[in-house]
């Protein structure tokens, strides 16, 4: 698929039909709802925006050579984004373990729409990471992004209050609930879409409290899939 290709009507389309690999359907679907929802203007960012910042982090991704984080990427010509949205892009895909307090609020700072606006690029950054790298981790291309659709970003601002195991602020109640679980709550829409890719590729919320817990047809305990997890975020350098 070229990239910006528009989807059918019902957005269904056979990512990883080219996979020597099976690739369960809610692991398809729930991509194919991502790349709809990445291309449909959200919270704070226009769907060109949004698109923008995805092909930036998958370029990033890609990067050959990549820059050392004291160093930030030129933004193309003529981007719809801001200069800071592109270096938050490469950081978060090449040197996320070099993120600071420091460098989200600066960064937080030079963004016109503050704290909501960084938590939705933040929230395209790690489901883009996850969607960018399932094709190439099975030997085929990743799917194309789809047409930006047009329209003004929501605006939509729950009430939020600050958490100790965040920097960003959350929907209330406060630290509650697991740092990793409240962290994109303040824009909802991208909460619940991480949370669609998630039940596909690694559990509910709701499974999350059974700690037997096994996906049906699964040979993998939830006890091996958190070894795997925890493994896979030491090599990525994740300190969650």
């Amino acid at each position: 698929m070229e990239p910006h290709q528009s989807a059918s009507a019902t957005g269904s389309v056979d990512l990883y039909c080219e996979s020597i690999w099976p690739v369960r359907a809610e692991i398809t679907a729930a991509h194919s709802a991502w790349l709809r929802h990445v291309a449909t203007p959200g919270t704070w960012w226009t769907g060109e925006q949004r698109v923008a910042f995805v092909t930036a982090l998958w370029a990033a991704l890609d990067d050959p050579a990549p820059l050392p984080p004291w160093e930030s990427p030129a933004p193309p010509a003529a981007s719809p984004l801001p200069a800071v949205a592109h270096e938050m892009a490469y950081r978060l895909a090449r040197h996320a373990a070099t993120t600071t307090q420091g460098w989200y609020q600066r960064t937080c700072d030079a963004l016109s729409d503050g704290a909501a606006a960084f938590v939705e690029l933040a929230a395209l950054a790690a489901t883009g990471c996850a969607v960018g790298t399932f094709g190439p981790a099975l030997g085929v291309e990743r799917p194309a992004l789809l047409n930006a659709r047009p329209g003004d970003p929501s605006r939509e601002r729950p009430p939020t209050t600050d958490a100790t195991t965040n920097w960003v602020p959350v929907t209330p109640p406060a630290d509650e609930r697991a740092a990793v679980v409240q962290a994109f709550s303040a824009v909802p829409a991208e909460y619940d879409m991480l949370w669609q890719l998630a039940s596909a590729q690694y559990m509910s919320i709701e499974d999350m409290a059974h700690l037997d817990w096994r996906r049906p047809g699964s040979p993998l305990h939830r006890r091996q899939l958190e070894l795997v997890a925890a493994r896979l975020s030491i090599v990525r350098e994740c300190f969650y």
